[in-house]
């Protein structure tokens, strides 16, 4: 019984190498290039070859009829792609924005069979397309195209919303103006909403100086391109600041000291009338 198993193992396995081993591989006679590939016979029938050293080898299934006529051309003559020629070679690529493209693939024997997506719907990044072509005595050749779908970038660069401080501010004409900040003010706090989320938004020259001076805020949208707005500030001076505020000091306190004026007056109004009636109390009493 084991001798037999191992009997219908060996006959098994010896079919199957039979089958596996290409009977026709070996050196090819009268080799010729066309289409871009070699050609050769070999028992009697032709077959792709490849090179080996000196020697031309037989690859690949037979070929029963002679391959180099035009009815067996299985290669590309030309291709368009949305009305765009397209420079033909075994793998090519068309960038567009389209969201469909439409493509015309001509080969060069016009009955050869050659298939492919001829209308395609793009999705964002890369569209991988195969073009298949299929001469008449079987010789094939498959080319890629690969579509790339580019993003249309967005050209907003508008600024929709601005604090300044915690408070909003509308721009007019792109500027923002009458800003007073204090002499020990370092930077404003600046905080900018895009219309567009996808854009940039870079802020220039925000450590203050004293005196007139702007801060630039730049806006850089989707595609590159770039606007500015300005902010316009006015940093007063450290002595400014302290006559500002003693001047300030001075206003708030100014009811106080009117107050106080009032009541000193009145008191020594009080005192020059007490003084009076005392002195004429004395002259009185001296008379009599």
């Amino acid at each position: 019984m084991k001798k037999f198993k191992l009997f219908l193992f060996i006959t098994l396995l010896s079919f199957f190498s039979i089958n596996i081993v290409k009977a026709d591989e070996g050196i090819v006679y009268s080799p010729r290039s066309c289409f871009g590939k070699t050609y050769g016979i070999h028992n009697n029938h032709w077959h792709e070859a490849v090179q080996n050293g000196n020697d031309w080898i037989a690859v690949g299934d037979p070929i029963n009829s002679y391959p180099c006529t035009p009815s067996n051309d299985p290669t590309l003559k030309s291709l368009t792609i949305n009305g765009n020629n397209i420079t033909v070679s075994d793998k090519m690529e068309f960038q567009t924005y389209d969201e469909k493209v439409n493509i015309v693939a001509t080969p060069n024997y016009q009955y050869t069979k050659i298939e492919y997506e001829q209308n395609k719907n793009l999705q964002i990044g890369n569209n991988l397309i195969t073009i298949k072509i299929t001469g008449s005595a079987g010789l094939t050749k498959t080319y890629e195209l690969n579509v790339i779908r580019k993003k249309v970038l967005s050209t907003n660069n508008n600024i929709k919303k601005i604090t300044i401080d915690g408070k909003e501010y509308k721009f007019k004409n792109n500027i923002i103006e009458d800003i007073f900040v204090t002499s020990n003010q370092k930077s404003l706090d600046i905080k900018v909403t895009p219309e567009d989320k996808n854009a940039k938004i870079t802020i220039q020259n925000n450590d203050l100086k004293s005196g007139d001076n702007k801060i630039t805020i730049i806006s850089k949208a989707e595609n590159g391109n770039t606007q500015n707005y300005y902010i316009k500030y006015h940093k007063s001076l450290v002595l400014s600041d302290i006559i500002g505020t003693i001047i300030g000091i001075l206003i708030l306190a100014s009811p106080l000291i009117l107050i106080i004026i009032i009541i000193s007056i009145k008191n020594k109004k009080r005192y020059i009338n007490n003084s009076h009636h005392y002195k004429t109390k004395k002259s009185l009493f001296k008379k009599y």
